[in-house]
């Protein structure tokens, strides 16, 4: 597999970027790697380009996948040093920590994806292989510029090697990033295989760039365009729903037939970046789900909790509930990892609840966690397309498929039996949504979807369980669901939905300006 190719990768990182040479005379380039040193066969392309793949983890904290969660109504980390909890209370700045890191990772690897790009140009290879190789640069460059403008708005768009002449960029409108998103993304789909095998599984392939087009035009509103991607991805007949919801994200089932793109890690060798995904779950106090998010949870009868008729019980809480909240949540009285059950009134999170999904609960060395991080699995194509479809004006049965597809999965009631037939756009709009939520709990795209949507109700207090309340489960009079505040919040309309472009720099670069609103 792909991740056992990356024992080299920090150096080659380290080398794509500087290069190295004894002779002060050697007129080869110093801030790349020449065609003259290097690059002269296959398998040094296929080294190289692993360098660039390098820089899509996330190595600092505030920009791990999961603090977006904790961004959310879904949750809070309240340790203020991981960098999340400024942005879920509107409080950051463009001295903020996760603005200055999402930014700079993203722009270290579009400056390795061009040095690259520029290096294999004259490789003595296979026209074909250059042309596989360009497209999963390209795709990573797409990848990393998608998230920039969702984030940020414009953004310098920087396709080339820069020269010192050049250096002092200004922003590129937002539409302009767009487009050349799609088009690294249309050269990636046209030149990238669909599948691979052994060693090269989890490189981008053709079916991951059509749907992060599928993505990116979501993201942008364009409806239609993002309704065609995500069929794209249907047709290819590649990806189909895991069998088993809670599995998709066992490392034990890495690399199935619902993944279509994620971060490779192995234990030993390439493990998570500090703080893993097991650590800051399993071990630490601050992964805190918020009650709100459970109770978004219908019953299994398919209705939501709220309606009298649902047989919800307040002191059952988790009894009937859709089979993804056990699957996703370490909740109150269950079991958290051998010999160990959740007991909030024991537990030092703020709201009594854990999430379970990537929390690796049977690895005794929480450092060493080598589940990989999905960014992009075939369910989401499925939403997207239904949500496209939905904001596009249309109520056709199309929809209620594809929701549908997603809730077989899990035995949920269809739409149809559930909410009713006949719905109007702004019903379906909220199922929409709400299957977004529970089927990507924990998957760090709520933060993400509300960034989109801009629904100001989203931003709200973080609720929990009074946890003293919780003691005992086998006693009734030390077991009560109490609902408390657990975190305060308030969004700010001045900033409103868009990041701070970092202040050091906008300090080294004058021609960054105009700061966005509110900063």
């Amino acid at each position: 597999m792909m991740k056992t190719r990356n024992t080299i990768s920090i150096f080659l990182s380290i080398l794509l970027v500087f290069g190295c040479s004894d002779d002060v005379l050697d007129k080869s380039p110093l801030d790349r790697l020449s065609p003259d040193t290097f690059y002269q066969n296959e398998e040094e392309l296929s080294m190289g380009l692993t360098g660039v793949y390098e820089n899509i983890k996330q190595y600092e904290t505030p920009i791990h996948w999961f603090q977006f969660d904790f961004m959310s109504d879904d949750g809070v980390c309240h340790h203020a040093w991981q960098g999340s909890l400024e942005f879920g209370n509107w409080q950051h700045n463009s001295n903020s920590w996760a603005a200055d890191a999402k930014w700079a990772r993203a722009y270290q690897l579009i400056v390795r994806v061009n040095g690259f790009l520029k290096s294999i140009e004259e490789a003595p290879v296979a026209d074909e292989v250059k042309a596989q190789m360009a497209g999963e640069a390209r795709f990573l460059r797409a990848y990393m510029y998608g998230d920039l403008i969702h984030f940020y708005g414009d953004v310098p768009l920087i396709l080339e090697e820069q020269i010192v002449d050049n250096a002092l960029v200004s922003r590129t409108p937002k539409s302009e990033v767009l487009t050349a998103v799609m088009e690294d993304l249309d050269y990636a789909s046209a030149n990238l295989p669909t599948s691979y095998t052994g060693e090269n599984i989890g490189r981008a392939t053709a079916g991951a760039a059509l749907a992060y087009k599928a993505r990116f035009y979501l993201y942008s509103e364009m409806w239609d365009e993002a309704a065609d991607a995500a069929q794209e991805v249907i047709d290819l007949g590649v990806y189909d729903l895991f069998g088993d919801y809670e599995g998709v994200f066992k490392e034990e089932n890495e690399n199935n037939i619902e993944v279509i793109f994620d971060i490779q890690y192995m234990q030993n060798l390439n493990e998570q970046p500090w703080p893993s995904s097991a650590l800051s779950f399993g071990e630490w106090p601050t992964p805190n789900i918020s009650v709100d998010l459970i109770n978004e949870y219908h019953m299994q009868n398919g209705m939501a909790i709220d309606d009298v008729a649902s047989g919800f019980d307040a002191q059952d809480p988790f009894l009937n509930r859709d089979p993804r909240l056990a699957a996703t949540l370490i909740l109150p009285g269950t079991d958290m990892g051998p010999d160990r059950t959740l007991i909030p009134a024991n537990d030092e999170t703020l709201t009594g609840v854990r999430p379970r999904k990537y929390a690796d609960l049977s690895n005794t060395n929480r450092n060493n966690c080598g589940i990989n991080t999905i960014t992009m699995r075939y369910a989401d194509v499925l939403l997207m397309k239904a949500e496209a479809l939905t904001e596009s004006g249309s109520t056709s049965q199309e929809i209620y498929d594809l929701v549908n597809e997603v809730r077989a999965r899990v035995n949920m009631p269809k739409v149809e039996d559930a909410e009713g037939a006949g719905l109007t756009t702004d019903e379906l709009r909220d199922i929409v949504r709400h299957e977004r939520r529970v089927e990507f709990a924990i998957e760090g795209l709520r933060y993400l979807d509300m960034l989109r949507w801009k629904d100001e109700s989203l931003v709200h207090n973080v609720i929990g369980y009074d946890k003293a309340k919780l003691s005992d489960p086998s006693d009734a009079a030390t077991w009560e669901f109490q609902e408390v505040t657990a975190a305060e919040r308030n969004f700010d309309a001045e900033k409103g939905w868009l990041w701070p472009l970092p202040s050091r720099e906008i300090q080294n670069n004058e021609n960054l300006r105009p700061q966005n609103p509110g900063y």
